[in-house]
């Protein structure tokens, strides 16, 4: 069994889909697809969204038209069976009239709650799975969308361990359905109810998130993430010429670098698939046949020690030093109830013994949270800094590398702050000023991977 994941740039267009189309169509044995919406949807979605409780409904149903449009040439081009390709554009004008409509209530309505969004936000995912299944059938590959959409009953009121460990049995219930009816399960990325909101528990990554679960579900022997890019490299290609890609790591490293940074995977995404020893694999969609990255619950004896080097920039360091005497056997308590209260998250933390300094993308609730720690702190703030990480195999008995990577960093002219080695042992971040972020991450990479 094969868990197939295929992200916004691999269904967005006429050449992806190409792509997408034929690696489905190699492979002879039970597969299971999950998809995302066609790039830029989601945005066009929230976009309508945000204009119609803006009461601007007109400008909304523009939005709504225009992807109807594009989804229906998509259909044009690639269906040539005109039985499937009426259902197809029937099912298209459905879905998006019934958006057209929820739009329009909660613009009179004024109010807009995470469930609302999520429906919302649910419909790209909606239109691409069931144009891939008509695709692929088409071409004669019989498949069947699968809307996750109802997978979930309301019965939880926590997205904790127990709630995602029902969603995989859900989910893999579900899949065996469309399996045995001899047909490829074309899953929406988007799986329903998650207490507290899909966006906001989970995030833009839930596509990925999905395809895991589903994995974990099915007991999958492997689960391939398609995007555009052949894996996880040693630093980002963009701006480090002769970083390369990492063919193996573990599913702790993979984690750190999409935390700090690397945004070919959610951060999250791969831990159910994971924590069953169910190897992952980064894919490019546009060049099916290079080999890829492969992420693993643990690397044994790797071959090489770094793993890769990232950046994460628009930082905001936060400077908390106690008044001496008060309250200071509750003090880090009360900084990181404060912070959680404010649902801000905290990226790197440095202490002493009586100050703390935290680093934070979030500042929309930054004066809230001064304003509670201020009676019993001396604040500062500094922004526009940006988190450097290096990803090892493990710093614990390994002498001489913070040496070397504060060294090099010190000969490129570059001053560092808030300086961590993470709990796992496998990374080492500072913080830079952004405008340097860049110019660190060449240096470390020449230093240690070229």
């Amino acid at each position: 069994m094969l868990v197939r994941k295929f992200g916004g740039t691999s269904m967005g267009s006429i050449e992806s889909l190409t792509s997408v189309s034929k690696i489905v169509k190699s492979y002879r044995s039970k597969q299971v697809v999950v998809v995302s919406a066609m790039s830029g949807v989601t945005n066009e979605l929230l976009k309508a969204t945000n204009l119609a409780m803006s009461k601007k409904v007109a400008q909304a149903n523009k939005i709504v038209a225009g992807i109807l449009k594009r989804h229906i040439e998509t259909v044009d081009f690639f269906v040539k069976d005109q039985k499937i390709k009426k259902e197809l554009i029937k099912y298209l004008e459905k879905v998006l009239d019934e958006l057209a409509h929820f739009l329009k209530s909660i613009s009179d309505i004024g109010e807009l709650s995470n469930r609302s969004q999520d429906k919302i936000m649910a419909v790209g995912e909606r239109l691409s799975s069931r144009m891939l299944a008509g695709i692929l059938t088409d071409q004669g590959l019989p498949s069947e969308q699968l809307d996750m959409e109802k997978s979930i009953p309301h019965k939880f009121e926590v997205a904790n361990h127990d709630f995602y460990l029902f969603a995989e049995k859900s989910f893999a219930k579900n899949i065996r359905k469309v399996l045995n009816k001899n047909k490829v399960p074309v899953l929406t990325g988007y799986f329903g109810y998650v207490p507290g909101g899909m966006l906001a528990k989970v995030g833009r990554g839930y596509s990925d998130f999905c395809a895991s679960l589903a994995a974990a579900g099915l007991r999958a022997k492997e689960l391939e993430i398609w995007t555009d890019v052949s894996g996880l490299y040693t630093a980002d290609p963009r701006k480090v010429k002769k970083a390369k890609i990492v063919p193996k790591v573990s599913c702790a490293a993979a984690a750190e670098l999409a935390h700090f940074g690397a945004k070919v995977i959610h951060p999250q995404s791969i831990h159910p698939a994971t924590r069953i020893k169910i190897p992952v694999w980064i894919k490019n969609t546009f060049e099916p046949k290079a080999k890829g990255t492969e992420i693993v619950y643990s690397v044994k004896n790797p071959k090489d020690f770094f793993v890769a080097v990232t950046s994460k920039k628009d930082q905001t360091i936060v400077n908390i030093a106690s008044y001496r005497m008060l309250l200071q056997h509750g003090f880090l308590a009360k900084i990181f109830n404060t912070f959680a209260n404010h649902k801000t998250a905290i990226d790197v933390v440095s202490t002493s013994e009586v100050s703390v300094s935290v680093s934070i993308e979030d500042t929309s609730k930054l004066k809230e949270i001064i304003a509670e720690l201020r009676p019993v702190s001396k604040i500062s703030v500094i922004p526009k800094k940006a988190i450097v990480c290096l990803v090892t195999s493990g710093v614990k008995n390994q002498q001489g590398v913070a040496g070397d990577l504060f060294s090099t960093i010190a000969r490129s002219g570059i001053s560092t702050e808030m300086i961590s080695v993470g709990a796992s042992e496998i990374n080492l971040t500072f913080l830079v000023d952004n405008d340097k972020a860049d110019r660190a991450v060449e240096a470390i990479h020449k230093k240690f991977f070229e």
